[in-house]
């Protein structure tokens, strides 16, 4: 299954493979708009998305990978 397809049954296991699919990840954050932070991700294929990312979302990512780091 391609993992860009998102018909799957399961949510999970697109998400997984939509992790498989990513080729570079930043996360852009400004005290401008301390609520928010900008996430952009490039696929395979040069395909770019951009999201909007709650602050919380980026406190606990960041808190997690601080753990696995440990």
């Amino acid at each position: 299954m391609n993992g860009l397809c998102m018909d799957s049954d399961s949510p999970e296991e697109s998400s997984v493979d939509l992790l498989d699919e990513i080729r570079k990840l930043e996360i852009t954050y400004s005290r401008r708009n301390p609520g928010v932070g900008i996430c952009f991700v490039e696929y395979l294929g040069a395909r770019i998305r951009v999201y909007e990312v709650e602050r919380f979302l980026i406190g606990h990512l960041l808190e997690h990978l601080g753990y696995r780091d440990a």
